[in-house]
């Protein structure tokens, strides 16, 4: 895979709309890659070498990486800053002949992918709890992430909420933690009378302990619904969990992961994954 890492060191050459233009024209001296277009539509990339010390420079060995017809011009305007969009972007596209997709940056710049290699971004996959909705950690995530928050960190997410109406149980006494969530049952932070019957409580560990102090010894059915207790990742992850004292980097079964506070900010989510993804490249 060929991606700049910024678009200072790509050039531009609009071919088709100036008539004096020569392959040998000089080059700044921070270019490193040339985007030469035939038409608003088609381009050729080359690798490009300036020969000299001053701000523009001869330019030197020229190699093509790609041709026109190899070469998909893609229509709107992007972030270019964000580097996982535009891998995953590209490698969509680069198919039937094409292998290089130059990108247009809302700020007009230029930046090409050729060669997109998946591999190179990390799946984290995030797991969250809802109604309510939207999940919080999986809403805000998926908005820093189609912000270009973390298109430098090379992450590709994966979510995976668990929708706790699947635990709806009309031949029951379902017991779920807030009564924010708007499903059909009882709510633990919201109960009046002692529950009767057959009692299936769908809550964390928290909730466990608050179910117990207030109806000790009481039957019922536990059903934990806490990220951080759950699931058994195969690969980096991110989740919430309302005990602060297990928050932070963690480590399950040799996988690298972080939890955020339930009740997390945005901004405390983005440092969150920030730590991840740094703890990632140790």
């Amino acid at each position: 895979m060929i991606f700049p890492s910024h678009c200072r060191l790509v050039g531009v050459v609009d071919k088709y709309a100036r008539k004096d233009y020569r392959p040998e024209d000089a080059v700044y001296f921070s270019t490193q890659y040339l985007l030469i277009f035939d038409a608003p539509d088609r381009c050729e990339v080359y690798e490009v070498q300036g020969e000299g010390e001053d701000i523009m420079r001869r330019r030197g060995h020229a190699r093509k990486i790609s041709e026109a017809d190899e070469t998909l011009v893609f229509e709107q305007q992007v972030d270019i800053t964000n580097r996982a969009d535009l891998i995953k972007k590209a490698a969509k596209l680069c198919k039937n002949g094409i292998n290089t997709v130059v990108f247009r940056g809302v700020d007009k710049h230029y930046n090409f992918v050729h060669k997109p290699d998946l591999s190179a971004l990390t799946e984290v996959d995030v797991f969250d709890v809802a109604p309510p909705w939207p999940a919080w950690l999986a809403f805000n995530i998926k908005r820093q992430d189609e912000a270009g928050m973390y298109g430098d960190m090379m992450l590709d997410f994966k979510y995976h909420v668990v929708d706790l109406k699947d635990y709806e149980d009309p031949g029951r006494t379902t017991i779920f933690p807030c009564r924010a969530s708007g499903l059909n049952g009882l709510f633990l932070d919201s109960l009046d009378l002692e529950p009767v019957g057959d009692i299936k409580l769908v809550g964390c560990n928290t909730s466990k302990l608050v179910f117990e102090a207030r109806y000790p010894g009481k039957a019922y059915e536990h059903v934990n619904i806490c990220p951080l207790s759950s699931p058994k990742p195969s690969r980096p992850f991110i989740l919430r969990c309302c005990q602060s004292e297990r928050l932070g980097l963690k480590n399950i079964n040799g996988t690298k992961g972080v939890a955020v506070h339930w009740g997390a900010n945005p901004r405390e989510i983005f440092e969150a994954v920030k730590l991840l993804a740094a703890e990632l490249k140790r």
